[in-house]
């Protein structure tokens, strides 16, 4: 029963995650882009199909294999319930000090990031932000703050209907921390 309950969920999950042409979608590593086209590539002797996915922000268009477009954290943008869950991520005042390695805090903000989780992504930029106002960054950690803020603020952007730089207003109120977060 349990195997059954579990293969359902797996169809559910799989039938939400295929896109569409038109269709704006967040990338790891690459930040909000939209679906310009499905085309086949040939990768040595496989053909695979991919999405084409076009970044605005930095005029790159990518492709990727839709047979690992989730495990490589493709994903929709925000919704109504998530944008929510967001910000209520970013306002969590319980976001422990880095503790132990300096390495390995580093490790784990990158790992957040790279995940492209926005649940991820909101609570590095939190943290990232909140050392910035206290102790300061070295200058990984800004690199990371900076590349972060921008993938979280566009997206932001692009499902409230506003300008980058109001959804960066709206990330940083909700973190508590002045303009000059970024």
């Amino acid at each position: 029963m349990r195997d059954e309950h579990d293969a359902r969920r797996q169809v559910l999950m799989k039938k939400e995650r295929e896109f569409e042409v038109g269709q704006d979608v967040f990338y790891p590593s690459a930040g909000v882009g939209v679906i310009e086209a499905m085309e086949e590539v040939v990768f040595g002797v496989e053909h695979e199909l991919c999405y084409v996915i076009r970044i605005p922000e930095n005029r790159v268009t990518i492709k990727v294999p839709k047979t690992k477009a989730v495990s490589n954290g493709l994903r929709p943008l925000l919704r109504g319930k998530d944008v929510k869950d967001l910000l209520e991520v970013l306002a969590d005042k319980s976001s422990a000090r880095p503790s132990g390695h300096w390495a390995e805090h580093y490790k784990d903000l990158e790992r957040r990031i790279q995940s492209g989780g926005v649940l991820q992504v909101g609570s590095a930029v939190r943290d990232l932000m909140r050392l910035k106002a206290g102790a300061g960054l070295s200058f990984e950690e800004a690199r990371l703050l900076e590349m972060a803020d921008g993938y979280l603020a566009r997206e932001l952007a692009a499902v409230q209907g506003v300008t980058v730089e109001a959804a960066r207003d709206i990330i940083r109120s909700s973190i508590g921390v002045g303009s000059e977060g970024v």
